[in-house]
């Protein structure tokens, strides 16, 4: 994951978010571009980094290695991976708006460094066999089971 790191400030060249060292008072905390409302040590800017560099490559989306290490760096922030995941995809749509473009199936999203990633840049067709068959009309009725006291 190439991140680069400075003594005030992590950037990525994956995705345009960015964290920053803030002193307030002699005391330093580190924030996210993504959740500046938290403050941070070092070590949780760092996995939040990585967090986003991991979730911006459009190769490991399947990779189950690389969902649990997704979940682990969300974990170290103190955040359940669904809740960081909807933060950063909020912030790359946002951008993605400002910016006015559309995003194509199959195509790359252009962010502030080329590597904001709106969707894989390979649609994945699989030739499948037939799958489950699902109800496309109206549900049954059926009644509620009766309990006997």
């Amino acid at each position: 994951m190439p991140i680069r790191v400075t003594e005030s400030d992590m950037t990525s060249d994956v995705s345009p978010e960015y964290a920053y060292l803030v002193s307030s008072g002699g005391a330093a905390a580190w924030r996210l571009s993504w959740l500046p409302e938290r403050p941070l040590t070092r070590e949780q800017a760092m996995a939040g980094m990585e967090l986003d560099a991991l979730v911006s490559d459009p190769a490991l989306v399947g990779d189950p290695m690389a969902f649990a290490l997704m979940q682990e760096r969300a974990h170290r922030l103190g955040m359940v991976f669904a809740q960081a995941l909807l933060l950063l995809a909020t912030r790359m749509a946002a951008r993605t708006a400002r910016a006015g473009a559309e995003i194509t199936p199959g195509e790359p999203a252009e962010g502030a460094r080329g590597g904001d990633i709106g969707v894989p840049r390979k649609v994945r067709r699989h030739d499948r066999a037939p799958g489950p068959q699902y109800l496309t009309g109206p549900l049954p009725h059926t009644e509620p089971p009766v309990v006997s006291p």
